[in-house]
């Protein structure tokens, strides 16, 4: 049976940037399901190929290639060949933050924090810059894989992040290259609004309601409701984009919240079931077992 991992979400105690490394094998391939950030995010797509989602478009990556994920938007990404290695450095704008009357802060940094121009989105062979752009995001992996802390993700992903000011000093200053070769280039755009962005916050507030109400009882209609649309069509639109139908995204975020309480406390299982919204303790059991491979009780007595 074929593993998965994901990127694990990035503590608030650390700062960023911060970066994730995932080697793929056909034993264990990545596997970042959908959800979206407050920060940006530049994937180094190194080997191998990928099938990434941004908001509502599918794109397969056949080839080396860099892609930049705004905050916001929502993404899912697979690792699909046998060996696939891809990097990626989550960093916040607001951490280049200059004085008001730096030509920096004017002519550049505000104009992208307030989302009147964006970075582009895929930076291929194609592009003028591209070999420049590999060299520098290379520069700053290797600066968090020899000075960064390595800690485990999930099914053997790593991730890196920095505790000394000189190492966060110099990948800041890298990534400030970065900037000025896109910027050089011509890669930085004008903001257009398309009949995307609606549909995209369309799968936001479903999620988002569901990740408020998980412990209650929630219907589909609702769900459509909330977007406007009738139910069927809402769960073709939701499955299309998400790549789970609605009732398979609630269950499995019911049952991550089931194992969070199992891994740090004793209530019964009636009671998990219960508090993560199953009104059904047989139903409950059923749909953990179907998801993690084992029973509650199985779960909680490999942790003891």
């Amino acid at each position: 049976m074929q593993r998965t991992k994901k990127h694990s979400s990035i503590p608030r105690e650390y700062p960023l940037p911060r970066l994730y490394t995932s080697v793929s094998t056909k034993e264990e391939s990545l596997k970042v399901e959908a959800d979206w950030h407050d920060y940006y995010e530049l994937i180094y797509f190194q080997e191998g190929s990928f099938q990434l989602y941004l908001n509502l478009k599918e794109i397969h990556i056949e080839e080396e290639c860099l892609f930049l994920i705004p905050k916001g938007c929502i993404h899912r990404l697979y690792a699909i060949s046998e060996k696939a290695v891809e990097h990626s450095l989550c960093f916040r704008l607001e951490d280049f933050c200059f004085a008001e009357e730096d030509i920096l802060e004017q002519g550049f940094f505000r104009a992208l924090r307030e989302e009147e121009y964006f970075f582009p989105k895929e930076i291929s062979l194609s592009h003028l810059g591209f070999l420049e752009m590999v060299q520098g995001f290379s520069e700053i992996y290797k600066l968090f894989h020899q000075h960064g802390k390595k800690e485990a993700s999930v099914s053997g992903s790593y991730s890196y992040r920095l505790e000394r000011l000189a190492d966060h000093m110099m990948v800041k200053g890298r990534l400030l290259q970065l900037f000025a070769i896109m910027e050089g280039m011509g890669m930085i755009s004008e903001r257009r609004l398309v009949e995307e962005e609606k549909q995209v916050l369309f799968i936001k507030n479903s999620i988002e309601y569901i990740r408020e109400h998980y412990a209650e009882k929630i219907y589909i209609r609702d769900l459509a409701n909330l977007c406007q649309l009738n139910e069927q069509y809402f769960t073709r639109f939701f499955g299309n984009n998400v790549g789970i139908s609605p009732l398979e995204y609630i269950n499995r975020y019911r049952v991550e919240k089931a194992v969070e309480i199992l891994s740090g406390g004793e209530d019964k299982v009636l009671d998990v079931a219960k508090a993560t919204g199953f009104h059904n303790q047989g139903n409950f059991i059923k749909i953990f077992k179907s998801i993690m491979g084992e029973t509650p009780h199985q779960y909680r007595k490999r942790l003891e």
